[in-house]
């Protein structure tokens, strides 16, 4: 019988407080059970607390609903209670309180594979990788089919962190190297995770286990692009076109055109196709995606709207005109079109985008209502949008307000890297550079193949300490995972800077003011140029985005120290 694999019970110091706090609101709704209320040696049994959660749905408390149905399930023997409880703080993203649930649930029921998979998801959101594997082990049994192995592959798809889910795939690969469709789920996995050696080596191996297959072909001619070998990806799908190609390699085939940067040639092969089978909507959205990537934005949204109009991809296409009505500078048209996104995989990205549109137009405070309005419409999301939502506290100079959302977020969700990454910044400009860097090292020691995380630890090293080597060596590692990052090139410059490489630098601020027009870019440059000699190009630069700029401190103030 498989046991339970480390077991450990939330301690909740702020629990009778909170308690007492829910039956003052509640008043006389809150009966204790059986009718009558609880005496000072009244000690609450499971039913009480599951009483206490109840009520807090039906307010809509759901931090104390989740607390309560985990006290409900660590005072009963009902794993269906254990369960709930699990399933509930899961949802609505109270991590610590899911972990204890699922690990109470698996002390009930050892042997149930979605427990097993709960405390596995759980794990690996902790960025415990060993612990997730073994939960993922008990979960899938000594004999897991390839059906199995790439079924969890497509559960994990959408996690955050992508380094685990690989590493979880190449501790599977290690027990069952022969397994076709466990080296297929640790591709696409390294993929994702941007180890682009190991997914060529996995899809390799798929492709040898089904040499007649169009799929793993497809696996290989991906990985190869993404190790930088376009030429070879390209050769690989013009030969397994023909007569009979499935429309699936025509589509990727394409996709990899416009990866590579050959456009016309994307655009061109896929005429071709909808003349030969007609203009069908997966045609359309190749040819809305790959015009937006190619900053064709009338075409992108032509495309759009002819989906928009079958009815085809709503959600998605809502996201992607809000996206083209930014970049054009309709912010308001932008924000609409975001905010008309109700579902599906664009919800989150769509609400963040909203808030950023408001905050381009300098209304931070609509930017916050609009985060309101979303928690109230979409409360299992509200834990996603924390992070922002404190950031725009902090914009707008309520730090105190800030600080505790983020410090309330790390509480139920402690390993959360993108949390700690905006918790560290905010200390690192209140001018705590202690806590940030230590704040910033928990996040890389939790996630090292993190390329934000690796960025963030190494540009605030570069800033505020004379440690360049070091971060020097994270930004290198960040930018080899993310060799595209405009935030992750500035870093690249400015560290090259600092350490006196200056020729070196202004490639990479160069290449990164050209990804993206940000001002603390712009001021990196012009540092860079004033000190290369090119005085009269770091004024022009600094003039030109003070005009668009006027409020950024950080470039005033550069600007006005050079022209001293």
């Amino acid at each position: 019988m498989n046991r339970p694999i480390g077991r450990s019970r939330l301690v909740r110091p702020l629990y009778r407080m909170a308690l007492v706090m829910l039956l003052a609101i509640l008043g006389a709704c809150a009966t204790a059970p059986r009718g009558s209320a609880p005496e000072s040696n009244y000690i609450p049994d499971a039913n009480y607390y599951l009483l206490m959660a109840e009520i807090a749905v039906q307010r809509k408390v759901w931090f104390t609903a989740a607390e309560q149905y985990l006290n409900a399930a660590e005072q009963s023997d009902d794993p269906e209670l254990a369960q709930r409880a699990a399933e509930f703080a899961a949802d609505f993203g109270y991590d610590t309180f899911a972990l204890s649930a699922a690990l109470r649930w698996l002390e009930l029921e050892p042997d149930r594979r979605i427990a097993q998979e709960q405390a596995g998801r759980l794990y690996l959101r902790n960025h415990d990788a060993g612990r997730a594997f073994e939960h993922f082990s008990a979960a899938l049994g000594a004999d897991a089919s390839d059906e199995a192995y790439l079924a969890l592959d497509a559960d994990l798809a959408d996690e955050d962190n992508a380094a685990g889910v690989t590493e979880i795939f190449k501790q599977f690969a290690r027990q069952s190297p022969d397994s076709a469709g466990l080296q297929a789920a640790l591709a696409r996995a390294a993929l994702r995770s941007g180890d682009s050696d190991l997914a060529l080596h996995a899809a390799r191996r798929f492709a040898w286990a089904n040499p007649e297959a169009y799929e793993p072909q497809l696996l290989v001619a991906r990985a190869r692009m993404a190790v930088g070998d376009d030429l070879g990806a390209l050769a690989l799908l013009e030969r397994l076109r023909g007569e009979s190609t499935p429309v699936a390699v025509e589509l990727e085939y394409i996709r990899l055109l416009s990866a590579s940067g050959r456009t016309s040639r994307a655009l061109a092969h896929l005429a071709q196709l909808a003349r030969t089978y007609g203009a069908q909507p997966d045609f359309v959205r190749m040819h809305a995606l790959i015009s937006l990537a190619a900053q064709h934005l009338d075409a992108a949204e032509q495309s759009f709207r002819q989906l928009l109009a079958a009815g085809s991809d709503m959600h998605e296409c809502f996201y992607y005109l809000g996206r083209i009505a930014v970049i054009r500078g309709a912010l308001t048209e932008g924000a609409g079109y975001f905010l008309r996104v109700r579902s599906g995989p664009y919800l989150i990205p769509a609400q963040i985008g909203a808030t950023l549109a408001y905050q381009r137009r300098g209304d931070r405070e609509a930017a916050l209502d609009s985060l309101a309005a979303f928690a109230q419409r979409y409360p299992r999301h509200a834990m996603a949008l924390e992070p922002t939502r404190a950031q725009l506290l902090f914009d707008l100079g309520r730090t105190g307000e800030a600080l505790a959302a983020m410090r309330a977020l790390l509480m139920v969700q402690p390993n959360a890297v993108a949390a700690l990454l905006g918790y560290g910044g905010m200390l690192d400009l209140l001018g705590d550079r202690k806590g940030a860097l230590a704040v910033m090292e928990r996040a890389v020691a939790l996630a090292p193949m993190n390329p934000d995380a690796l960025n963030a630890l190494g540009y605030t090293l570069t800033n505020r300490t004379r440690r360049h080597d070091d971060a020097y060596r994270l930004i290198r590692t960040a930018l080899e995972l993310a060799p595209d990052s405009a935030p992750i090139l500035d870093s690249m410059g400015w560290v090259l800077f600092r350490l006196g490489r200056r020729e070196e630098a202004l490639g990479f601020l160069e290449l990164a003011l050209a990804q993206m027009a940000d001002p603390e870019i712009a001021a990196h440059l012009a540092e860079a140029l004033w000190g290369t000699g090119e005085r009269d190009r770091a004024r022009d630069l600094l003039d030109r985005f003070a005009v668009l700029h006027p409020d950024d401190e950080a470039l005033a103030a550069t600007r006005e120290r050079l022209r001293r």
